[in-house]
Order: structure tokens, then sequence, then C-alpha cells
């Protein structure tokens, strides 16, 4: 009965401890994922616009701007309506000369409103054309920047200089004026649709949307030192311009990226430490059964060194022994992974569920420490004194 709690003992660790790694080779390969901007050096934080004029809005948010723009250490400034790896909004889009979608069945985007300075605060990559810039004003056409999912929407043609309308009919009608890459809307592991993005100028926002409800208005600022460390000077500068001003939600970017991947960290640690847990369980198990057992056979290992039996072979008879078992519950715990794996894996990314490395490296890992919990017990055997094991007899 003894032998056989090892042997599951062992493959139960053997499972969790594959499971443990899997979850840990998928969530590095998360943190390796590209989000599509920069997430160092990048402090946001969010503002509560509730102002009935509209034009007094867009003139706090310019004056805003430049003023944490004139800040010491930092290096831009732009404002935005959502954040990346947050919630986000789909209206739907109409390309103009292209036939109306039946009812239902238009195509949507996440849209963004942004500053000029948005993308370059960001660090998202301009593919194709322009973004905003001084130039573009509300007195001027109306333009839009896309990301690139949007763009394969335009799969043999140019979409720079084509036109969008957030209205089948009566509605403002945007030129494309540049695609800037794609970014991570909702998680790193891209589990989620690649929904296509749009990007509205704020300075060409009319004023007139402005009144009416509370909205939320992010304020983005690239820094060339620890961002945490100016996020009292930027509130001094939103305090200087309204003392009443909301202020809320101050986070790093490496803080919003970390909080996206928060339930696949809580997963991966709390099997681990089940893993680990084990692990120190299947260790005690075998060293305490192979300890035992010395203790029991001391007359017959007595006996044994008295007929010439070597040191190595007393090491031999009890690591064999250990061994056994813990490589019969390797090859269990082997079945058992290949079987219960399966089921995780909608929690991996970027690794097979049968991943021979993972398998290979806990399987050998496994083995490693078995070997260890037998030898402890093995050389205590060989310190046995022959006439004191005899003198019993």
């Amino acid at each position: 009965m003894r032998n056989v709690l090892i042997v599951c003992e062992v493959a139960l660790t053997l499972t969790l401890l594959v499971g443990a790694g899997l979850l840990i080779q998928s969530f590095r390969r998360v943190l390796q994922v590209d989000p599509g901007f920069e997430t160092q050096n990048l402090l946001t934080m969010q503002l509560s616009v509730n102002n009935t004029n509209g034009d007094q809005v867009v003139s706090f948010f310019k004056q805003l701007q430049e003023n944490v723009r004139s800040l010491p250490g930092v290096r831009s400034v732009g404002i935005s309506n959502g954040l990346p790896l947050g919630g986000a909004n789909h209206p739907v889009f109409f390309i103009q000369g292209r036939p109306l979608p039946e009812p239902g069945k238009a195509p949507g985007a996440i849209r963004y409103t942004v500053s000029p300075d948005y993308f370059q605060t960001m660090g998202i990559e301009l593919v194709k054309g322009r973004l905003f810039n001084a130039q573009d004003s509300s007195s001027t056409p109306l333009v839009v920047v896309i990301d690139e999912a949007l763009a394969q929407h335009f799969p043999n043609e140019d979409p720079i200089g084509q036109r969008l309308s957030q209205a089948a009919s009566g509605g403002p009608i945007y030129e494309i004026a540049g695609v800037v890459r794609h970014v991570e809307q909702y998680s790193l592991d891209g589990q989620a649709a690649r929904t296509p993005q749009f990007y509205l100028n704020f300075n060409q926002m009319p004023a007139e949307r402005w009144p009416g409800s509370v909205r939320r208005i992010n304020l983005l600022t690239r820094t060339d030192v620890e961002p945490t460390s100016l996020a009292a000077a930027v509130r001094g500068q939103i305090a200087a311009l309204n003392k009443d001003q909301a202020v809320f939600n101050v986070r790093t970017m490496e803080e919003i990226v970390s909080q996206s991947v928060a339930p696949r960290r809580f997963s991966m640690l709390l099997l681990t430490v089940f893993a680990i847990v084990a692990l120190v369980l299947a260790i005690i198990g075998i060293y305490g059964m192979l300890s035992y057992a010395v203790a029991q056979r001391t007359r017959e290992i007595g006996l044994r060194m008295t007929l010439g039996a070597q040191r190595t072979d007393v090491m031999r008879l009890v690591i064999g022994h250990g061994m056994k078992l813990a490589i019969a519950g390797v090859v269990l715990g082997l079945i058992a992974s290949f079987a219960l794996t399966r089921t995780m894996k909608n929690l991996l990314f970027g690794v097979s569920a049968t991943d021979p490395i993972t398998f290979g490296l806990i399987t050998l890992l496994l083995a490693v420490v078995a070997l260890l919990a037998c030898w402890i017990p093995a050389r205590r055997a060989t310190k046995v004194d022959p006439i004191v094991a005899l003198r019993y007899e």
C-alpha cells in the first residue's frame, strides 16, 4: 500500500508540474507579444468632462497639453477617449462609393478620438500616409486614420484617399489620411477578434458634440524619467487650470498591461503553488518510505554486508527500489498529463498542450528530485555496522 501511494503521489506531482510548466510557458509568451505601442515610460490618467460649453472643453485640453508638455522630463503629451487593453465602443462604418450592406450587416470598428500627438505619445507606428497635424482643424476637411485591420477592407486598392462615414446617409464623411499599426484592444494573447480601428481628430471635433453628459478623457504623458514621479506635477497643472477638475485612474501603461494579464497570472500562480506543494510532499513521501524501509531492513543489510556486499551494492539496492516506484509514477503521470492537459487549451497561448520540451524538462526535474530523495536514505544504509545489525540475530 505504501508503494502504491508513492506511485500515485509521483504521478499527481508530475501532472501538476506539467500543467504549471505549460501555464508558465504561456504567460512568458504572452508577455513577449508586441501590443502595437510602447508601454515603457507612459503615464495615464482620466479626467471627467462635465461642462456644457464645448468650446471651453476644447480650450481646456489644448492648454493642458501645452502646460504638461513644458514640464521637465516630459517628451510628449496626448489625449484620447479610450485606451488600449480597455473597453471600447464599436460603431459601424460605411465605405463611400460601395453598395450599402444589408441592414444589420455593416462592419464595425473601434473608434478613438485622439489629439494629433497621440500616436507619437503612444509609440504607434505609421505604416502609410500621414498622421494628424496642426493644419487639421474644425474648418478643414475631416480626416481619419485607420489601422492595418481596417485597411484590409481595401484589398486591391490604396486606402489613402478613400472615404468613410459612420452613417449610411447624412453623416460626416472622413477621408483616410494614414494607416497605423494595429493595437491590441482586449488582450495580449490575440484570442479576441482582430477588430478594425479608426481614429478621429480631437481638433476637428465640433464643439456642439461636447455639451451634455459626463465624458472621460485620458491624458497620456510620455516621459524621459520614471512616469509616476511626474504624477504630482501633472496633477498640479490640471489644478492650475481647474481646481475642481476630477482626476482618477492614475496608472502607468505597464500597470495597465499587467492588469490585462492578471487572470492568466493568477491561474499560473495557483497551479504552480499546488505543483510545488505536491513536489515537496512527493520528496517527503519517497524519503520517508525509503528511510522506513532501511530501518526495517537493517539486519538484512547487515547480513548482506557481512557476506561481502559493497557499499555501492547497498546503495544500488535502496536507490533501485525507490527509483522503480518513481519511474512507475512518472509513466502514470505522463499518461494522465497527456489526457488532462488537453482540457487546458483555452488557457494556453503559443504553446501546445503536449509541448515536448515542457514534458521532457518536467520529467527530468522530477527524476532528479526523486533520485536525491532516494540517495539520502541509501547513504544512511551504507553506514549500517554489520556487527551491530547481527547482534540481534
